[in-house]
């Protein structure tokens, strides 16, 4: 009986360290694959994540253990050589999703910049987008990772470890009270100690470093956690009564009263031409000297420019809903997600349709991404374009159709369009792969150059359009918006929090923009959300968008707001901040005067998420 405890036990010691192993192994691939950041360290540096990290890792293990333990108990006392056929079932199993999640936040990692969590799967309905981003060689090779993974690993299992319970015999009280008692021990690396809070993400941050923070994060806990409190309705971001809360973001939108007037009418055609991934890095007029965006750049001489505009988030379902509902981004969710929420925001398509403007959507690819049909049909568009709508033909990029073929269609239509109209055209070919076609114009292999290669054939490809918009009738009694639905992390891979990765250009063109105010630059704050407030502040409509401002009113606040995942970046004129949310405290400050906390951006944030929660 003796020996059997103990080979039972010498079991789950060796099956312990199996996963403690292979947690370890999944944090040196992370930092492997991310070698041009992890590069940038010393040893020490690069030693830490695993150390501060293994409170998680612990956590993680203890969670496996729990239902083997169960079985375990069980096993001992009855017959039969069940408990461990279940055990290589349950091994395999869990084996298998722990080496798909590793695969897949690897790579993952390098476009988002956060370990994998929750979010990744709002577009698992979309699969075929999703890929669309990918090479195909990528695909491949992480398949091959995974595989030799999984192999390795599962060998492992069944030649060291699984043998060992291969004949023990049932009816041993004694280990099943041993069983019984250790898996009520596991309770306290499950909780991540005997502390009063229990294990949390944040528990394992030690560095003002965003990058060993990520990589000491055990992303399995991370992506469990992640959905286990996927509908929370608590506000974890709050930090002063609600009423606090209100008033300050309410003060931020005060003015005089006064809008300065800069366009001819107030009944104008309004375009919005949404430029997909197009941040101020690659803007010529913005202080880049690459030449991607020759056209942007005349355009910026032709109108306004507005140097300090940002996006509100980090992705398309994000920047959209910032563009059309004036509505902020959350941190690690996405309002455009919820039907329900997001058929309560308010938004320009409607309000306009309701004035009498015919109202149209354009975009190349499929609106079933990220629930974005469900979001435009409460928009109440009179027509939406998608890749339907186009000849198979044409449908040439791994998105849909490249953006030439979608201007085209856009300036047709709009030729044949009933006046006033609102339309909003989403561009898709600066997206990932960047296959554009076009003869190479910046060349390099590197994912920057093609990056930026990608953005000067939909900059020639919107200096086309707009050549031939200006010799339409309707072009003199139209305003163009031109703005990017968010930024990038190409060129130079910036890291997922800072300023320069979220802002982008917004300009104003078009027949209706009054004398004088052609090769003007804009310089207070303001981000996607006040797009509908500053619009309708031209128009000399009153409408409700409590989160969006108009920049032209007198006296409204410098201000622009951003999010990622989980964090917020709060910029004025005096002062810049960028906040983690997890680690509770702040990663960038720069500016005169710094705020005391709480901070105006999580007194921001409160107000925000504490809207989503009531929608």
């Amino acid at each position: 009986m003796k020996d059997d405890i103990l080979k039972r036990l010498k079991y789950f010691f060796l099956y312990f360290f199996f996963w403690l192993t292979f947690f370890e192994v999944a944090r040196i691939l992370f930092l492997i694959y991310q070698y041009n950041t992890s590069l940038n360290y010393g040893l020490t540096d690069l030693l830490a994540p695993f150390i501060h990290g293994f409170k998680l890792d612990l956590s993680s293990v203890s969670y496996l253990l729990a239902i083997p333990f169960l079985f375990m108990i069980a096993g001992s006392l009855l017959e039969g050589k069940w408990h461990a056929v279940f055990m290589d079932i349950y091994t395999f199993i869990f084996l298998f999703i722990a080496v798909s999640v590793v695969i897949v936040d690897v790579e993952l990692y390098k476009y988002w910049g956060y370990r994998l969590d929750h979010t990744a799967f709002n577009y698992i309905d979309t699969t075929k987008e999703m890929f669309a981003s990918v090479k195909t060689w990528t695909i491949f090779r992480q398949l091959g990772v995974g595989i030799i993974m999984f192999w390795v690993f599962w060998i492992v299992y069944k030649k060291w470890i699984a043998r060992i319970i291969g004949d023990l015999k049932p009816g041993n009280f004694a280990s099943a009270g041993i069983f019984l008692f250790l898996t009520g021990l596991l309770i306290i690396p499950v909780r991540g100690g005997l502390g009063i809070a229990p294990a949390n993400v944040g528990m394992v941050f030690f560095h003002n470093d965003p990058f060993l923070n990520h990589a000491a994060i055990n992303v399995h806990w991370n992506l469990g956690y992640s959905f286990a409190n996927l509908n929370d309705t608590e506000n974890y971001y709050k930090v002063v009564s609600d009423k606090q809360a209100e008033d300050f973001v309410e003060k931020l939108d005060k003015s005089d009263g006064y809008v300065e007037k800069v366009i001819s009418t107030d009944y104008p055609n309004i375009l919005i031409i949404t430029l997909e991934s197009f941040t101020a890095k690659v803007i010529g007029a913005m202080g880049d000297e690459r030449g991607a965006t020759p056209n942007i750049d005349k355009f910026a001489k032709e109108g306004i420019l507005f140097t300090n505009f940002f996006a509100t988030g980090d992705r398309t379902d994000k920047g959209i809903v910032g563009i059309l509902s004036g509505y902020p981004s959350q941190p690690a969710k996405s309002i455009i997600k919820f039907t329900e929420k997001n058929s309560k925001l308010p938004n320009i398509a409607y309000d306009l349709k309701e004035m009498g403007y015919y109202t149209s959507f354009f975009y190349g690819g499929t609106i079933d991404f990220a629930n974005f049909r469900s979001y435009l049909i409460n928009s109440n568009f009179s027509s939406l374009v998608t890749i339907d709508d186009f000849d198979p033909v044409h449908k040439t990029s791994k998105w849909g159709v490249h953006d030439h073929i979608l201007f085209g269609k856009v300036l047709n239509d709009l030729n044949n369009s009933a006046e006033p109209f609102f339309s909003v055209v989403l561009t898709l070919s600066s997206h990932e792969p960047f296959d554009v076609p076009m003869e190479t114009v910046i060349h390099g292999r590197d994912e920057d150059h093609k990056f930026l290669n990608s953005v000067y054939y939909t900059d020639k490809s919107l200096g086309d359009f707009i050549e031939e918009a200006k010799k339409q009738p309707w072009w003199n009694n139209t305003l163009v918006i031109l703005v990017a639905d968010h930024g990038a992390r190409n060129p130079g891979n910036s890291p997922v929090y800072v300023v320069e990765k979220f802002r982008i250009p917004m300009i104003w063109i078009g027949g209706v923009i009054t004398d004088g105010n052609e090769n003007r630059e804009v310089t207070k704050y303001g981000s996607q959300t006040d797009i509908p407030q500053t619009l309708f502040g031209q128009l000399n409509v009153d409408k409700n968008y409590p989160f969006s401002k108009d920049i032209f009113a007198g006296r409204s606040s410098s201000f622009a707001f951003y999010t990622f995942n989980d964090g917020w970046g709060f910029l004025t004129d005096t002062l810049i901040q960028v906040f983690d949310n997890i680690n509770h405290r702040l990663i960038f400050e720069e500016g005169e005067g710094k705020s005391k906390t709480p901070f105006q951006g999580s007194i921001y944030l409160q107000r925000t998420y504490q809207d989503f929660l009531d929608k």
